[in-house]
């Protein structure tokens, strides 16, 4: 197979070498169940809750939150909308969410609204971005959450997290929830004012199939799984030692490289960026020069599935749309927000990027693109 040029980062990453080595190391000599009480299990809960202890130190969270290990992001945010509302529904029965939110976030929401709970959508300008004085307005007495993602998975737009976490403080009975899987590793944010925080191991060059809801201490949920009582009873399930001690490892490795990672990728997005420009056949959606990750334009004349497969064909891997949604959706509901244009949403190219990506990938990138759309011959 010719070399692969991998531009489809928000999706997933390739996972880091030393994380991968520290998988097997854990896996081969540290197997013992962490529930278990003989010296293998012991072993296996000290890796376990070092782990915990690291990830809690790398966000600077370790005096007001602690750590839920779930099975990834999609699992944090429904253990977050799901499990504090059932919990809290004394106090109240109203949800704020953004109308951009992954669909993991926005499917929980549904599904609450199903079970009699209010939900907000709170809309976005065509930045991507709420309007902190509508978030405002929208509140009630019977407002106990909201949740707003701190990047957006297909545009890269940023959410003002500090203020809505700045306003919310003047609300006793709201918490702030935050789904941070397109920020960590990207973007220098502070979560120590936010009362819940989602992030997964696959997005920061770790393996797939672990992530973790980080909470405040004095929050509990109505667990969503039950079983064996695992995590102080938040999630229950057998942990996974081996895939968590590699998260922590991804994730400290991602936040050293962070500065020269942004660096790095800055330059291939202004190059990229000078091509959308130029480019008489592509709508730029938006461009957000402090986070350089992600890219996403829109085709004027030609379907997207159309020239992400013909891409594919010539080993370059973008995306149309959330990977979380892209066979099952004909277009970008967070692009049709943001535009309200019908046809751009059904044709919108995401370019997300990452240190392992050069100007040369870039370059051949480009050119394979310009002879997609433009109907030039090779």
């Amino acid at each position: 197979m010719n070399k692969i040029i991998y531009l489809d980062n928000a999706s997933t990453t390739k996972v880091d070498e030393e994380v991968m080595k520290t998988y097997e190391r854990v896996s081969l000599s540290y197997f013992g169940n962490a529930s278990s009480i003989h010296r293998l299990g012991i072993e296996a809960n000290d890796l376990l809750e070092k782990a915990r202890a690291q990830i809690l130190s790398l966000l600077k969270l370790e005096r007001s939150h602690e750590v839920i290990f779930t099975s990834g992001a999609t699992e944090a945010n429904n253990l977050a909308l799901k499990g504090y509302m059932h919990q809290y529904k004394n106090r109240g029965n109203h949800l704020i969410v953004s109308s951009i939110e992954h669909p993991s976030l926005i499917e929980a929401a549904k599904s609450l609204e199903k079970e009699g709970f209010e939900v907000t959508y709170l809309p976005v300008d065509n930045h991507g971005v709420i309007n902190i004085n509508v978030l405002k307005q929208s509140i009630k007495k019977e407002t106990i959450l909201v949740s707003i993602m701190s990047v957006n998975n297909e545009t890269g737009s940023i959410q003002p997290i500090e203020e809505i976490a700045s306003l919310l403080k003047e609300y006793s009975k709201i918490m702030f929830h935050t789904d941070a899987v397109q920020a960590i590793g990207k973007i220098e944010k502070s979560y120590d004012d936010i009362d819940m925080v989602t992030l997964t191991s696959h997005k920061i060059h770790g393996l797939k199939g672990v992530g973790a809801l980080i909470k405040r201490k004095n929050i509990t949920f109505d667990p969503i799984l039950s079983g064996g009582g695992q995590e102080n009873g938040l999630r229950s399930g057998t942990n996974d030692v081996a895939n968590i001690v590699s998260f922590s490892k991804a994730l400290r490795l991602s936040l050293a490289k962070l500065p020269s990672t942004i660096k790095h990728v800055k330059e291939l997005y202004n190059r990229l960026m000078d091509y959308f420009k130029s480019n008489p056949e592509m709508y730029i959606l938006n461009s957000f020069s402090d986070n350089p990750f992600i890219l996403n334009v829109s085709l004027k004349e030609k379907k997207a599935a159309v020239v992400v497969e013909g891409l594919s064909k010539k080993g370059i891997m973008i995306s149309s749309i959330s990977a979380c949604h892209s066979k099952s959706e004909a277009y970008s509901y967070v692009v049709y927000e943001m535009s309200k244009d019908e046809k751009r949403s059904r044709n919108t190219l995401r370019i997300s990027l990452d240190y392992h990506n050069t100007m040369e990938e870039i370059e051949e990138f480009i050119h394979e693109l310009d002879s997609l759309v433009r109907g030039l011959r090779q």
